[in-house]
């Protein structure tokens, strides 16, 4: 009588090729994982400035984009007025939550080299006006490699610019 079924060695071998391949495929899957958050983070930062330009245009007041270098966070404010002048405050709809960066991404400033600073704050801003125009801005968002986008805004009424940035060796 014939008895069917597979040997010790054949279940070894298959074993054996699938762990190979999933030990080489773990490192590809974390560089596509950290891709995707650098991006999808410049697809919201991009959609969150917009909406503080057309929020600007339309209240007829001042928003601004503070961008938090040392908590890898940013945040929508809008302006009010009191006896000092112009204050801000947390946008009050929701998108005047604190958005958090993902686990491995980072802010970079290439004009002054910042990454992130420990021992002292770091803070980027951008302000939107009612007539349509805002500060001009450059921030980088990066993985620990040093490769991520670029957002850029510059002057009156203009669009998100974003582009691919990698680590110059």
């Amino acid at each position: 009588m014939k008895s069917s079924g597979f040997t010790l060695i054949e279940l070894t071998l298959v074993t054996v090729i699938i762990l190979a391949l999933v030990g080489l495929s773990v490192p590809l899957f974390k560089q596509t994982f950290s891709a995707l958050s650098a991006k999808d983070t410049v697809f919201n930062i991009s959609k969150l400035v917009s909406y503080a330009q057309e929020k600007a245009v339309i209240d007829r007041k001042n928003y601004k984009v503070i961008f938090d270098f040392n908590r890898r966070e940013y945040q929508l404010f809008e302006s009010g007025q009191s006896a000092d002048g112009i204050v801000y405050k947390k946008a009050q709809d929701r998108f005047g939550k604190v958005f958090i960066l993902p686990q491995g991404i980072f802010f970079h400033d290439p004009k002054t080299n910042i990454t992130q600073e420990t021992d002292k704050e770091y803070r980027r801003q951008v302000v939107f006006y009612p007539d349509g125009h805002c500060d001009g801005i450059l921030i980088d968002i990066v993985d620990k490699a040093g490769t991520g986008y670029s957002v850029a805004l510059k002057g009156f009424g203009s669009l998100v610019q974003i582009k691919e940035v990698a680590r110059e060796e």
